[in-house]
């Protein structure tokens, strides 16, 4: 007669096992990153509008159509022939891709889901920094609320990603002494992802050097590295450095983060992103409020900092406020180092859980999700409501095939939906500021030499929002007429050749 003591024996572990992976899945801390999806669903979802995405959309298209990269310019004609290596090209691609299947709901759908494991890893890192999960609830939030400058459908998204992941692995090192193997080929993806890398191969160096010293600062601590653990991180680290150069660029692509921060100055007067955060706006209060909170952390707790720490939130204070892009990196730091001082809760006791309750909220918040995702129509509304649909078709009705000078905000768009209309600047402003033109393109804009610069370029035609000071030098000026307008967009075209258009004083009325 067969045995059967060891099949009933591990009937109830397994039983066990199952019932545990249940409750697990259907805790209350995941539950809670249930709810801070459905937030950030709702920031995805009204940051859609990225002006950006449509020149990544044809660099994606070009690369998938043709398998290769363009080493040159061929979008715009004030940039035609310059080189550019392309940067954020993998991260493109999700998005072509999403769009070809899916169109317009295929790119939020991707921001959501690269916006849901960005913060998802946030508050991962949270709760592993000491913080209860309803604390962490809070910190990630803040994250979330510093994030906004930059959620939507962007390559960003990815780089940041990135940075995440590098949080979670040092810190699972420095616990565990595992997982620093996987920093290389992190390191290897970031590099083909977006920019950022440069970011996380500094907070990479703060990790290794606030270990090569030993002491006690008042609340500062430090612990020195031992020999095994420097000289993997050190291997680790050349790892990393020498996988950077597998690219299609080459050295280019490694250098080029460097060479767009040195000349950077023009792009921080004219692109609202990069310049310092107003702390008189929501975001520059939001960092206040970051500072604010280190400051009464340090005050109010004796809880000692590492030194690594406050080398980390240093350098993300100090990044974010100099560029408003950079808070997002901003709320990466400073959420899992606020978040163990939070205590506004009571602490979450795994045993009172009720996972089925958890379960009808999770499911409460995929089922609402589902309803309230915004249809083709709704996004196509919003694409029109801030973009030049009407204007472009009328310009291909029309055959008005001109030099044209646009929007900042529009290039990407025409270069996308019309690709056979030249575009005057797009959102490439490190293309734009190595040759002068985003400068001239805020001559026009700011009223300074409006004239002089269309003259300069040859304009043709003249896209322009509604409303703005230069809509309205044009439409008062001999030299233009205005051929079309909607709530959108004003067109207006040249009615005098260049070389005999009146001085700028006598054409304005």
């Amino acid at each position: 007669m067969p045995n059967t003591s060891g099949a009933s024996q591990a009937t109830p572990a397994t039983a066990f096992r199952r019932t545990d992976l249940v409750r697990s899945i259907f805790s209350f801390p995941v539950m809670c990153m249930f709810l801070l999806s459905a937030v950030i669903f709702g920031f995805c979802v009204k940051q859609f509008a990225e002006p950006d995405i449509w020149w990544h959309l044809r660099n994606a298209q070009n690369l998938v159509e043709f398998h290769s990269f363009s080493p040159v310019d061929t979008y715009s004609f004030t940039a035609a022939g310059l080189s550019r290596p392309n940067f954020e090209w993998l991260s493109e691609v999700p998005y072509y891709l999403a769009f070809k299947a899916w169109g317009l709901q295929g790119l939020l759908l991707v921001s959501i889901v690269v916006s849901v494991l960005i913060f998802a890893g946030v508050y991962y890192l949270c709760c592993r920094w000491g913080a209860d999960c309803k604390d962490a609830v809070i910190a990630t939030m803040l994250a979330i609320s510093l994030g906004v400058v930059s959620i939507g459908p962007r390559m960003l998204l990815f780089g940041w990603l990135c940075m995440v992941v590098l949080l979670i692995l040092l810190d699972v090192y420095r616990c565990t002494g595992k997982g620093l193997w996987v920093i290389p080929p992190l390191f290897l993806l970031w590099i083909n992802l977006h920019g950022s890398w440069a970011f996380g191969m500094v907070v990479f160096a703060i990790f290794i050097i606030s270990g090569l010293v030993e002491g006690e600062w008042g609340l500062l601590v430090a612990r020195r590295w031992n020999r095994s653990q420097l000289r993997n991180l050190l291997l680790a680290g050349v790892a990393a450095f020498v996988l950077l150069f597998v690219n299609p660029f080459g050295y280019k692509l490694v250098v080029y983060p460097f060479e767009v921060a040195a000349r950077q100055q023009a792009a921080v007067q004219y692109v609202e992103e990069w310049q310092p955060v107003d702390l008189s706006t929501g975001n520059g209060k939001l960092a206040l409020l970051v500072i604010f909170a280190i400051m009464a952390s340090v005050l109010l707790s004796r809880r000692r900092w590492r030194l690594d720490v406050a080398l980390l939130i240093a350098f993300a204070l100090w990044t974010a406020l100099s560029h408003t892009r950079f808070l997002f990196f901003l709320g990466l730091i400073a959420a899992p180092l606020l978040a163990p001082y939070i205590h506004l809760f009571t602490p979450y006791e795994p045993e009172d859980d009720k996972p089925w309750l958890n379960a009808s909220i999770m499911a409460g918040v995929v089922v609402a999700l589902c309803l309230l995702f915004p249809s083709r129509a709704s996004l196509q509304q919003k694409v029109d409501h801030e973009f030049p649909a009407a204007a472009l078709r009328f310009m291909q009705e029309h055959q008005l095939n001109g030099r044209v000078f646009n929007q900042y905000v529009w290039g990407g768009f025409m270069e996308w939906n019309t690709p056979e209309l030249k575009t005057f600047i797009d959102g490439r402003a490190d293309v734009f500021v190595a040759n002068g033109v985003l400068a001239d393109h805020r001559k026009v804009t700011t009223i300074e030499e409006p004239l002089e610069v269309l003259d300069k370029y040859r304009i043709d035609y003249a896209l322009l929002q509604q409303d703005r000071p230069l809509t309205y030098v044009l439409e008062n000026s001999k030299g233009w007429r205005q051929i079309y307008s909607d709530p959108v967009a004003v067109l207006l075209a040249r009615t005098a050749p260049v070389a005999t258009a009146t001085q700028p004083s006598a054409e304005v009325k």
